[in-house]
């Protein structure tokens, strides 16, 4: 029980100052130490619901981690009859807190690298913890002959240890079955538009609770192995000369057919306009993304400076990033998977290597380059279908190499059929592709889905995980045609 409420006062001061909870303090220990192929079967298997466990599971270890606390204090309590046991659980567990894991994760010793406000925040959170270890160890039986009162003084440790509960489940259930059961790309059905509304496209993050940055609070700071170091706020990156593009992204978790790929048009500045300005010095070889919420990730200096598409963006289909998308700003490098791409961008350094990132700590490919990939958006998996005409339709991506050309099959391979392809939006988008499909027999069919890249290759038969490079094969559906 006072495990419990500890953990819903975690997550209430979460709420109300911003309290960085321990499940999201303790994330990126826990994914550093995970094996990369476990954390790609996770992702693979569950897709959002694998960040949502992940979560739950640590909320799980701290209130059993407070259970053990209080029974060793429940056990000195009676063996050796301390005084004040409830109150030494409470302080226990702050040390550990500040001492240990906050130190861990980032926020210095006691947490005090963020000021007072954390440790004290802390200690609110264990007194609370305190003072219900000792109303379950009041609550004991005693030869009380007020019946009624001992049944009260019973049922209040309960009480507490339900209306914690209750109040974890409004905070966190909603999000959570958000996250796995209607996430923004699951309101798209049949085929596609060729621009993905801004309420349908895709997001993935790492984080438990995405940071929410005020426009007055951010600035772009460009510095280095450079002369003349840069830093831009909000208004000041907007009034440069800015491009906008047309590009679709890719997450690098993607499954074959999978639904993580979306297209809009982003305005920004060029990277490379960026590092001119700020004069990279000759011995400068890569360029490292610092974001707001911890993430990093690199890029070769010279891929940056060969390519103007590469954008610092902050509009989203002609309004500014949504907070989920990266407020103030993003990277976008155009022919990679998402990965490379951070949002919440706030640093900029030409360094003399290049680094990796976040996810390449975590055993993924550091290039993340897009392979070709084509899927059905109609019919979906399993339908059921009329004999005669049926339309089929989806999506085809290979980056910034183009797609050349669309191909399907209902044989299970043995033929294959053209199919149209409509041209891209710009050089850096999908192709949507039709066709029509008459079956020969009533019964069960597979449909096969290829495409082939603009240097003539087509994408990769072989089945593999989105792990470590991202995920390859034909797209298959099953449909059942009947009269």
């Amino acid at each position: 029980m006072a495990g419990l409420a500890a953990a819903a006062v975690m997550y209430l001061a979460a709420a109300l100052i911003g309290l960085r909870t321990l499940p999201e303090a303790l994330q990126q220990p826990v994914l550093t130490h995970m094996p990369g192929p476990v954390f790609g079967l996770l992702i693979d298997t569950l897709q959002h619901a694998g960040k949502v466990i992940e979560e739950a599971g640590l909320l799980a270890t701290m209130v059993f981690a407070l259970s053990a606390l209080g029974v060793a204090s429940g056990f000195l309590a009676d063996r050796r009859g301390l005084p004040w046991s409830g109150l030494l659980a409470g302080a226990a567990a702050w040390l550990v807190v500040t001492l240990v894991l906050l130190p861990l994760t980032g926020e210095g010793l006691l947490g005090l690298g963020c000021g007072l406000t954390l440790p004290v925040a802390w200690a609110v959170v264990f007194v609370v913890y305190a003072l219900v270890w000792n109303a379950v160890c009041s609550a004991a039986p005693a030869p009380d002959p007020d019946l009624g009162r001992r049944r009260l003084i019973t049922a209040m440790p309960v009480g507490v240890g339900l209306g914690s509960l209750v109040l974890l489940g409004v905070l966190k259930l909603p999000g959570w079955v958000r996250d796995v059961v209607s996430p923004p790309e699951a309101g798209l059905s049949g085929p596609v538009p060729e621009i993905t509304p801004v309420g349908n496209f895709y997001i993935v993050s790492k984080n438990f609770s995405d940071p929410v940055v005020a426009e007055t609070d951010w600035a772009l700071r460009l510095g280095g192995m450079v002369d003349r170091p840069l830093r831009l706020d909000y208004s000041q990156l907007r009034a440069l000369p800015s491009t906008t593009q047309l590009m679709t992204l890719e997450c690098v978790s993607n499954d074959v057919g999978g639904p993580l790929m979306s297209t809009g048009s982003f305005t920004g500045v060029s990277l490379r306009d960026l590092i001119v300005m700020a004069s990279p010095q000759s011995s400068g070889k890569a360029v490292a993304f610092k974001s707001r919420d911890g993430y990093a990730e690199s890029a070769a200096l010279k891929m940056v400076m060969d390519d103007p598409t590469i954008l610092v963006a902050y509009n989203l289909d002609g309004k500014r990033l949504p907070d989920k998308h990266g407020f103030p700003a993003r990277i976008l490098i155009p022919g990679h998977y998402g990965m490379r791409g951070p949002k919440w961008v706030e640093e900029i350094n030409v360094t003399d290597s290049d680094s990796g990132g976040y996810w390449e700590g975590q055993g993924w490919d550091h290039q993340a380059i897009v392979k070709t990939t084509a899927r059905f958006d109609s019919p979906r998996d399993g339908a059921f279908l009329r004999s005669g005409a049926v339309e089929l339709a989806g999506v085809a991506f290979a980056g910034v190499r183009g797609v050349q050309a669309v191909e399907w099959s209902a044989d299970g391979g043995k033929s294959w059929t053209a199919a149209d392809v409509k041209p891209p939006l710009s050089p850096l988008t999908w192709v949507l592709w039709r066709a029509t499909w008459s079956s020969a027999r009533e019964g069960a069919y597979t449909l096969q889905v290829r495409a082939r890249d603009g240097q003539g290759n087509w994408q990769s038969s072989q089945a593999a995980p989105s792990f470590p490079a991202g995920a390859s094969g034909f797209h298959q559906v099953r449909v059942t045609v009947s009269r």
